[in-house]
């Protein structure tokens, strides 16, 4: 719902947002962190983070100071979006230019489609101002942490990929607000103990929400970024493996300046500024990096296939993944239901499914975002187009003898001329692997070794 309006109101009414403070403290093992946001006297925003079963009574909470500090940093950003206002003053911690610069933009770019979908035109430098009010700077780590690996697990196929080849190595699933297929995707992997980290949202926020305050996309991927940096100092693992894919960096569409991209914080653009910037503020041992970036989703869909006993218990809809189903309404489901079809039978696909998506004529408006023929790109984590239309030439290949489901039907029917082409596009895609990434050699040669 667009409402530029509101966004401008609700800034006049509401000129400052403070990030007022951290605290933490241990009890029964558990590292608790509250923050305080200001958006005013009678709107204060207190969010909890709670690391489970991380630390001893004497566990020196010193250590993660900078790792919290800026963890409130990135936490603010779902709080801040509800008025917009044009000066942030932060009073938990001191911040140098490079940090300000750093946080302008990753805020800015990470709430890109929020400002799209409320028709918010604005720029990085005036969206808002950073004006930090403590001299207070928490300093990184520079003592060692053991090398182990942790692994942000989300349920998904992408992160059961990287459970799998990984599995050898010491490492240890981090699981965020644990759901049913996240912890299922950890277990079928081998993996007992996992890292158990409880976030919680200050319902004051969607009391705001219900009353008509801005609402709409934060950067969760850089959420999760920061919290698995203080895990890794916290539970001692040096690496954090992502599982984002070269595909994340493709954005949705054109606006106010820039390419609005749903999955910003996925993209390697964010993945190297975080890299750098948890090495220089937060741990000089912690290496931040996703271990599929080389790969598209084509061939992360082909290595997921391999792992059948995922199939029963994976989800990759967020819509669903409360209740721990396919809602077989999203873009996601009918994505992930594609990029499968090539390297899965018509009934593997139904068992995890229920259903066969490309027979639901109800999906076709979805379905011609995602192939590229109308619209945008979803607003979803989803592959690219060419992705997309290459996975359904070579499905449509399978079925060429039978009677085509109405999706594929339709696809065929629009891009028939094409159809050879984007089947040679298939076997190039499954062949490429991308250099633009950060993986230490070790690990590439996991990568390389399994494709």
């Amino acid at each position: 719902m667009r409402q530029p309006h509101k966004f401008t109101s609700l800034r006049h009414d509401f000129p400052e947002f403070i990030y007022d403070s951290f605290s933490s403290f241990i009890k029964d093992g558990d590292l608790v962190v509250t923050y305080k946001f200001i958006q005013s006297d009678d709107i204060v925003f207190e969010p909890t983070v709670i690391f489970r079963n991380c630390v001893a009574d004497a566990f020196d909470t010193s250590l993660v100071n900078a790792a919290l500090f800026n963890l409130g940093m990135i936490e603010l950003a779902s709080y801040y979006k509800a008025c917009c206002s044009p000066r942030i003053i932060v009073r938990a911690g001191a911040l140098d230019t490079d940090q300000i610069s750093f946080w302008k933009k990753l805020i800015y770019r990470g709430l890109g489609e929020f400002l799209y979908r409320n028709g918010i035109e604005t720029t990085e430098e005036t969206l808002f101002e950073i004006i930090p009010e403590c001299h207070t700077h928490f300093k990184p780590v520079i003592s060692d942490i053991e090398p182990g690996v942790i692994i942000p697990v989300g349920g998904g196929k992408d992160s059961v990929v990287t459970l799998e080849l990984l599995k050898e190595m010491d490492c240890r699933p981090l699981i965020l607000n644990p759901r049913e297929a996240s912890v299922h995707s950890a277990r079928i992997s081998g993996y007992d103990d996992y890292i158990r980290i409880e976030r919680s949202i200050d319902p004051l926020l969607l009391k705001l929400n219900e009353k008509g305050f801005l609402n709409g996309h934060t950067p969760f991927s850089a959420l999760l970024g920061f919290v698995s940096a203080a895990a890794s100092i916290i539970y001692n693992r040096s690496y954090i493996a992502l599982s984002n894919e070269n595909s994340a960096n493709e954005g949705n569409t054109f606006f106010s300046g820039i390419d609005i991209n749903h999955q910003y914080s996925k993209s390697f653009e964010a993945e190297d500024a975080l890299h750098g910037y948890i090495k220089k503020y937060i741990s000089r041992s912690t290496y931040y990096f996703s271990f599929l970036r080389p790969l598209n989703e084509l061939t992360i869909a082909r290595l997921f296939s391999r792992f059948r006993d995922h199939f029963s218990s994976f989800k990759s809809c967020n819509t669903g993944s409360k209740e721990n189903k396919w809602c077989l309404k999203c873009p996601k489901c009918l994505f992930t239901y594609i990029i499968l079809s090539p390297f899965n039978s018509d009934e593997d696909l139904m068992n995890i499914f229920g259903k066969n998506l490309l027979d639901d004529q109800e999906l076709e408006p979805v379905f011609l975002e995602l192939c590229g023929l109308s619209g945008i790109k979803p607003f979803e984590c989803v592959g690219t187009v060419r992705e997309v239309r290459a996975a359904l030439a070579k499905k449509t290949e399978f079925s060429e003898k039978g009677d085509l489901p109405v999706l594929l039907k339709i696809f065929s029917e629009k891009e028939k001329d094409r159809a050879s082409e984007y089947r040679s596009d298939f076997a190039k895609l499954l062949n490429e692997f991308y250099e633009e990434n950060l993986l230490p050699e070790k690990f590439k040669m996991i990568l390389e070794n399994n494709l």
